[in-house]
């Protein structure tokens, strides 16, 4: 498997112009995807419409993340609370960015209680769609905004940075993170000739939705399938 970091900020002694320009371009995605119900809300539309556009499905399945840290007494706690909820949209039916956010918004809506279920019970009651076909039990695309964490706004000049494990399978996993200087893409896939070139694919397609929905430019519309 291939791990690959893409950083949406910037190193501040060198280039402090284009750090303020992807914050404002940030902010602005984020304050576009609020309505809908926030940031991962839009990204994953974004992620949808693009893995519509690369691979041609017809609708999008993953598996999304999220913390079970409910209660306030377990908020000094050390350890991993973290659920996994499924969904699947239809992005072939999507004409828009907008229809995209609304059926990404409808999904997690109603699947994210399965968070707090057996991830592995709940892949296999939903049927074929989701069963497992390599280690990687499924694909997940994931989003964190860390500006909330105490310490934060260090990270940068600490040098700090996530770490990823090795997998032999032949799924892949995204991690959006929210920084103070902006946002950092990072992801784990095969190592193969034709992920590189899709991933990197992916990575520019992402970036151009999100720049088009900052600058408020007409309504994304649904990329036309390769054939």
């Amino acid at each position: 498997m291939r791990a690959t970091v893409q950083d949406a900020g910037s190193r501040r002694d060198r280039q402090r112009g284009t750090t303020s320009t992807r914050l404002r371009t940030a902010f602005d995605f984020e304050a576009y995807c609020r309505p809908y119900g926030g940031s991962l809300v839009g990204r994953l539309a974004a992620t949808g419409l693009i893995v519509h556009e690369i691979g041609g499905l017809q609708v999008y399945r993953t598996v999304v993340p999220f913390h079970t840290r409910a209660k306030s007494s377990w908020s000094d706690s050390v350890g991993w609370y973290v659920g996994g909820a499924p969904i699947e949209i239809p992005v072939a039916q999507a004409p828009d960015f907008g229809s995209a956010l609304v059926m990404v918004r409808t999904a997690l809506r109603d699947n994210r209680s399965l968070s707090r279920m057996p991830i592995a019970r709940v892949l296999r009651l939903l049927g074929s769609g989701f069963r497992p076909t390599s280690p990687d039990l499924y694909s997940i695309v994931s989003f964190v905004d860390t500006r909330g964490i105490p310490g934060s706004e260090r990270w940068q000049d600490l040098k700090a940075h996530g770490l990823m494990r090795i997998s032999y399978g032949d799924q892949v996993c995204v991690w959006i993170t929210r920084l103070h200087e902006g946002l950092q893409f990072a992801s784990r896939f095969p190592d193969t000739e034709v992920a590189h070139h899709n991933m990197r694919r992916c990575v520019e397609r992402l970036r151009e939705v999100i720049l088009s929905v900052a600058r408020e430019d007409a309504p994304v519309r649904a990329p036309q399938t390769v054939s």
